[in-house]
């Protein structure tokens, strides 16, 4: 029968990358959380982690597995906040998705606002060029994500800042063979 906690722990194993740092992030045993991991492999009859002498990292199985795990994890987060009301002060992990151009404009702001108002959620952040951002926003692994577009996206959107764009060029003199229209 899987447990809820080895599905945490072996999410916290693959998101660090080694037993070692989950250990430490999840204030647990090494020993304690190898075993957990052991346990779960044995509950699948399968390997779920590639262990070298670099850290961990999932095979094709644990792949599969990470993917309903985060999915699972989630749910009973939202659930046990629902029916606890724990309105007032929320707590759990939010997943940012962000382009790099805004990130380097946003980030500071966004944990420094995060860190005064929601003490109790942790933000998991993570930058990448528009393209595969969007593929993982359509997804949905992410609960918010910072992005450009040009476009209507069927993913529920706030539209947070509208961007001008202008040609600078020198004067009498056009870089250009062709018009470009100011529009």
């Amino acid at each position: 029968m899987i447990d809820l906690k080895q599905l945490k722990y072996f999410a916290g194993v693959v998101e660090a990358g080694s037993f070692t740092k989950a250990a430490a992030r999840l204030n647990i045993a090494q020993s304690a959380l190898s075993l957990q991991v052991k346990q779960l492999e044995a509950c699948f009859g399968t390997q779920l982690l590639v262990r070298d002498r670099t850290g961990v990292s999932p095979t094709l199985s644990g792949k599969k597995l990470l993917k309903r795990a985060e999915i699972i994890l989630k749910e009973v987060q939202l659930t046990e906040f629902e029916f606890t009301n724990k309105a007032a002060s929320p707590v759990g992990e939010v997943t940012v998705g962000i382009t790099s151009g805004v990130a380097r404009l946003m980030i500071g702001e966004l944990l420094a606002v995060a860190r005064e108002e929601l003490p109790g959620i942790s933000l998991k952040i993570t930058e990448s060029m528009l393209g595969p951002l969007q593929e993982a926003v359509d997804a949905g692994h992410f609960n918010l994500a910072v992005l450009y577009s040009t476009t209507e996206s069927s993913t529920a959107q706030a539209i947070l800042a509208r961007e001008e764009f202008c040609l600078v060029a020198p004067t009498g003199r056009a870089p250009f063979d062709d018009t470009i229209r100011l529009a």
